[in-house]
């Protein structure tokens, strides 16, 4: 939050309150130092490597900033495998006690398959016992662009699979795949609480926009799904949507840019979803070719689905300009609601 200047007035105290002290984390940071030390000796982390010194830093900047949240960026020490285990199973035995964290972000970061394994058994898994302190892992992770491969999809399923409360998971711009996406599948289907599920650019192919379908849309509690920039195809958004009518809980759906034509089954399919799902509100299918027979099915649909607040769509292959308007009408496919009453 910004500061306020400190200017007299009725709620005013005295001159205006002095700037305000950073708060004292010398405990947390002892304690922090502590485990950093022990754990280093447990991994024979080399000395020359100066990890603990890099994450005494970062845990100190992090609490004087009280974000609860880490990001790593690019390939530094910090970020690579060794010092994804070290970090991680520091923070195992500090979070929530002596250092809340909610967000952990690897971007363009080489953590591998074992930096992977390491963040899904310190900070997702669930404790064993009653006697365990309550879960104390995060609830926001985002491994964007790390060049992951499907493999690391068994140790995430694995944590999905058991419930743990992770609330967004990020894979953007991963080579997941269809068979990365196979053994993520089933930790999804079982998951009750995951709400964003964004695997963009992913290369996701048919057969991966099937099981999205059949084991995301119709069986997890997800409520917003980002598939923008894979290729689906029509048999992909087709399952997903004869899926969409038994769902409940999805409220945005993007599927941009993913080699769909404007298949005659799949739009009628889709529409048909759309007027029996009452709980989407943003549907996004830009850079896609969906041509004109799509249009006019769409802007039939629109008006009887008022859930439908935000709708996208690409113009190529539509040649009629006033019909590709009406359908985006406001941006948003459908009208901003009712018109107010004309002033007398």
């Amino acid at each position: 939050m910004p500061k306020k200047g400190a200017k007299g007035g009725k709620d005013a105290k005295g001159k205006g309150k002095a700037k305000e002290e950073p708060p004292d984390v010398s405990v947390q940071m002892k304690r922090v130092r502590q485990e950093m030390a022990k754990v280093c000796a447990e991994l024979s982390v080399p000395p020359e490597a100066e990890l603990d010194k890099m994450f005494n830093a970062k845990f100190n900047e992090t609490l004087l900033a009280q974000s609860q949240n880490f990001v790593f960026q690019v390939d530094r020490p910090d970020s690579t495998t060794l010092g994804v285990k070290v970090f991680t199973a520091a923070l195992k035995e500090l979070c929530p006690q002596f250092v809340p964290t909610k967000t952990l972000c690897f971007w363009r970061s080489q953590l591998g398959e074992e930096g992977v394994a390491a963040v899904c058994e310190h900070l997702l898994s669930k404790k064993k016992s009653e006697k365990e302190p309550p879960y104390g892992g995060i609830v926001n992770l985002e491994l964007f662009d790390c060049r992951l491969g499907p493999s690391v999809c068994r140790f995430l399923s694995q944590s999905l699979h058991n419930n743990v409360p992770l609330k967004t998971l990020l894979l953007d711009h991963n080579d997941i795949g269809d068979q990365g996406l196979t053994l993520l599948a089933e930790g999804l289907r079982h998951n009750k609480e995951l709400q964003l599920l964004s695997m963009q650019y992913c290369r996701i192919g048919p057969a991966g926009g099937v099981l999205i379908g059949d084991e995301v849309v119709r069986h997890s509690l997800v409520k917003r799904l980002h598939l923008r920039g894979n290729r689906i195809m029509a048999p992909g958004l087709t399952a997903i949507a004869r899926n969409l009518g038994k769902s409940t809980t999805l409220v945005e759906l993007d599927v941009a840019d993913n080699s769909i034509m404007g298949e005659r089954p799949c739009v009628h399919a889709l529409c048909e979803s759309l007027r029996s799902n009452q709980s989407l509100e943003h549907l996004d299918l830009d850079a896609n070719i969906m041509g004109e027979e799509a249009a006019v099915l769409f802007q039939e649909t629109l008006e009887m689905c008022p859930h439908v607040k935000v709708f996208r769509m690409s113009g190529t292959g539509i040649r009629d300009t006033a019909l590709y308007k009406e359908v985006l009408k406001d941006g948003k496919g459908k009208k901003k609601g009712k018109k107010g009453k004309k002033k007398k």
